[in-house]
């Protein structure tokens, strides 16, 4: 039986460099939208990206998202009041 190594530092690297050739030239702006698109138009990243993070979507437990994030912007506030 023949195994395969997997190197998930080479693949992160190629990754990396795949998505700086794609990007490369965009301002920082163009390549949000750019890189928004792509992970919209994605069948598997898409679904998830709009429960978690667009306005309206819900998050993995299936809380509203404004809701998970009005919970983090508020972590430790207290604490820090104090």
């Amino acid at each position: 039986m023949k195994t395969k190594a997997f190197d998930c530092v080479k693949m992160k690297e190629e990754c990396q460099r795949a998505c700086e050739k794609r990007y490369a030239g965009l301002s920082f702006e163009e390549r949000q939208k750019k890189m928004e698109e792509d992970i919209l138009a994605s069948p598997i990243l898409g679904d998830f990206y709009r429960r978690t993070f667009k306005p309206g979507g819900l998050d993995a437990a299936g809380k509203p998202a404004a809701v998970v994030a009005e919970a983090g912007t508020g972590y430790g506030a207290k604490e820090r009041a104090k």
